[in-house]
């Protein structure tokens, strides 16, 4: 890891845990978008001052692997650099490290949209240049994710969600790590706690506002991945997701 990369010394806090003390995925992703918003207001321009100008970036896909699990209270270092960016596609990444070794990482794709219009900007529109910025890296670099129309058809009903306060942020929808808890409480190993969430993907689509009721669709494929698509009560498709789930090593 570069020396300049901006970096956040932590730790997992008890508000970001499992009922086995282990980080959850959720939790893992707070403290990574923390660091990021933490460059925005060190380096410039802030969340604050884009949402102040009627600009809000907004997150569209993210892949995210966890080689390692962390648990309550061991300290962290937290990364995040913005690439370089080309049309109207912001790219970041995010990485935490525990003992000099990665325990996660992100690839992550963003929009810039005008709060009044709704139009999509592109990357010259704003100044980024006061960033500290480097190479993108692919976490999962075998190829975009989908959904087929098999699997698309194979989807069950499994729950239903009212966004309610305590879920949206100040874009006012629902926040991009609530549906990470909520899909992973979809997934039955985890509750016996003995398995973990070790990746998942998952493309945004239309935000979910306060009082939206979304429909949870899930369906386990033959390799043991789990795949999710969540509804708006109009019918539009909210969120697809992919998830894998393995084992816990012993501690």
């Amino acid at each position: 890891m570069r020396e300049d990369i901006y970096k956040l010394r932590s730790y997992i806090n008890v508000n970001n845990v499992d009922m086995n003390r282990m980080a959850r995925p959720a939790g893992l992703l707070r403290e990574m978008q923390e660091c990021g918003s933490r460059q925005m207001a060190d380096q410039r321009p802030s969340y604050d001052e884009l949402l102040d100008k009627g600009q809000a970036l907004m997150l569209s896909r993210m892949d995210m692997i966890i080689p390692q699990e962390v648990y309550l209270d061991e300290p962290i270092d937290v990364y995040t650099w913005p690439c370089p960016s080309v049309r109207a596609t912001f790219l970041r990444n995010y990485a935490i490290y525990k003992n000099g070794q990665p325990a996660a990482m992100i690839s992550s794709q963003w929009s810039l949209v005008n709060s009044e219009t709704r139009r999509i900007m592109k990357v010259e529109d704003v100044d980024f240049s006061n960033y500290t910025m480097d190479e993108y890296v692919d976490v999962m670099p075998e190829g975009k994710f989908k959904i087929s129309r098999e699997e698309a058809e194979a989807l069950e009903t499994v729950g239903e969600k009212r966004i309610m306060l305590s879920d949206i942020d100040y874009n006012g929808h629902m926040n991009n790590t609530n549906y990470v808890d909520l899909l992973c409480d979809y997934i039955p190993e985890l509750y016996d706690g003995n398995h973990r969430v070790s990746s998942f993907r998952i493309h945004f689509s239309k935000e979910a506002p306060l009082g939206e009721k979304i429909e949870i669709r899930r369906f386990k494929k033959p390799d043991g991945k789990y795949l999710f698509r969540t509804f708006r009560s109009n019918g539009d498709i909210n969120v697809e997701a992919e998830f894998t789930v393995e084992q816990k090593t012993a501690r």
